[in-house]
């Protein structure tokens, strides 16, 4: 349908949108399931909501997931407007507290992922709803909004209180529902991680600023921090502020502790994310706590082992988001160019301090490990790792040899030390560190080898107390504390 203005020079025509064509296509700018109820997230929070809660229907026959919150809600004409595609201004300047931009994410976000879309807003105790029905709209090719005047039928309505707003997806068509319900459980749960890391900032009191009670289900979101702030050893740099293209940009880089840091394997999952430390290393962008990229370089350098424990935040407000090219989704950033030399130069620094994290775990095993099986040889910019023959395992066995066996075993160990796979571990190490695990030896193994060690530290002078500290830093040693203790016991 178009609409014509003449005047005597010129003539103006407005080309209405095809209703059909126009809202089909928006359902697919490239929202993930994920990504999608955090956009509606967003419109919770701004809203000041103190609680989210997220119900899910997995029956394929009766799917439906529901946002709620208990924000300062809508009145009708605010849901009318809130309904609008392009309901804002992207240039507009909006509140300190909004998460959005565009005004499209309700919608668009919605419609990615269901065909009807049902929003109950309270407001003072007082309601107003309005659907969404892709069908009808399609079906009329018109922008048709319906309005109601009750919410009964609606399921969830009940949940709302006086204030706060219910997002209710139904006719869930691209949920893979005809694979059945685990489809969208498997969903719920990437979903919960997701929002467990986006907004992991909201989900604690900050300075200035509540925390937000999320939950999915009923089960009670817990936040995920990226840079173990909680953990005492982690590296904190300070705060650098700066002002770029018109904006505020606050940053502060972290190094995270090393395993040996760590209590439990539990807990060094926790900080490497759900990606693990190789690919959870980089730079964190966030738009007022809102995480909007994260575990990236910005292409300015590869993920590398040495800076895997480093992770930097970048905190930016709303009003840097064309500088920043903060796209629809909430999901794709880029710095501006006057702030590109500084984060390059910062990542070359933060990989030097990571590094120290290595080098300080290297050199505390050698000085505190009289005995190395591994010696570490440094030449200038060159380190060579060999097997140490005066390790008193291999004296020992060199006892009974002949001169001639002698040399043939020393041709071995350096046999072996010439063949150690630094190609292979190179790559598994940048591909997958946490991965790697030592060949472990059982119990009669640990005590077998673990007596000729414990004999060899007290003939040098050291005592039980010094000996179970030692051996607690040696695998596999370090591993079996209960064993060496009775070692210990049992040569008194």
């Amino acid at each position: 349908m178009t609409k014509k203005e003449t005047t005597d020079e010129v003539s103006y025509e407005t080309i209405e949108p095809n209703a059909a064509a126009l809202i089909e296509s928006l359902r697919d700018i490239g929202y993930t399931p994920s990504t999608a109820i955090a956009d509606i997230v967003d419109n919770s929070l701004t809203a000041d909501a103190s609680k989210v809660s997220i119900r899910v229907n997995a029956d394929p026959h009766d799917a439906a997931v529901a946002i709620i919150d208990d924000g300062h809600g809508m009145s009708s004409g605010e849901l009318f407007e809130a309904m609008r595609p392009g309901s804002r201004n992207p240039t507009e300047r909006r509140s300190e507290k909004d998460l959005g931009r565009f005004g499209l994410g309700l919608k668009t976000a919605s419609f990615s992922q269901c065909r009807r879309l049902t929003v109950v807003s309270s407001k003072n105790g007082v309601r107003s709803i309005a659907i969404w029905d892709l069908d009808l709209v399609v079906k009329r090719n018109n922008w048709v909004v319906e309005r109601r005047n009750t919410d009964a039928g609606i399921r969830y309505a009940d949940i709302l209180g006086d204030n706060g707003t219910l997002v209710l997806w139904e006719k869930l068509d691209r949920a893979g529902l005809e694979l059945g319900d685990q489809t969208l459980l498997r969903i719920l749960d990437e979903t919960s991680k997701h929002l467990e890391l986006v907004f992991h900032r909201f989900m604690k009191s900050e300075q200035g600023h509540r925390a937000v009670s999320f939950d999915v289900n009923g089960h009670k979101l817990e936040p995920s921090d990226p840079f173990a702030e909680w953990h005492d050893a982690t590296i904190r740099q300070p705060v650098d502020r700066r002002q770029v293209a018109g904006g505020t940009v606050v940053i502060q880089s972290f190094i995270l502790p090393h395993r040996n840091k760590v209590r439990s394997e539990n807990e060094w999952k926790k900080m490497g994310l759900s990606e693990g430390h190789m690919r959870s290393q980089g730079f964190y962008l966030y738009r007022n706590r809102r995480l909007i990229r994260h575990a990236t370089w910005f292409r300015m350098a590869p993920q590398h082992r040495l800076t895997q424990l480093a992770r930097v935040k970048i905190d930016i407000g709303n009003e840097s988001d064309s500088a920043w090219k903060i796209d629809v989704l909430k999901a794709s950033a880029s710095p501006p160019p006057a702030l590109r030399n500084h984060l390059r130069q910062m990542i070359e620094g933060l990989g030097g301090r990571s590094k120290q994290v290595y080098r300080k775990r290297g050199a505390k095993l050698t000085d505190e490990n009289p005995i190395p099986l591994w010696q570490r040889t440094k030449v200038d910019s060159t380190v060579k790792y060999s097997l140490n023959p005066e390790h008193p395992f291999f004296s020992k066995f060199e006892e009974n040899l002949t001169d001639v066996q002698s040399r043939d075993f020393h041709d071995l160990l350096r046999l072996v030390s010439a063949g150690l796979p630094l190609e292979a571990l190179h790559h598994d190490m940048a591909d997958s560190f946490e991965a790697i695990q030592q060949e472990a030896l059982d119990e009669s193994e640990i005590k077998s080898s673990g007596r000729v060690l414990i004999d060899r530290l007290r003939e040098m002078g050291h005592d039980d107390r010094e000996i179970i500290k030692l051996l607690g830093s040696i695998p596999p040693y370090s591993g079996a504390k209960t064993t060496v203790k009775a070692m210990i016991d049992e040569g008194k």
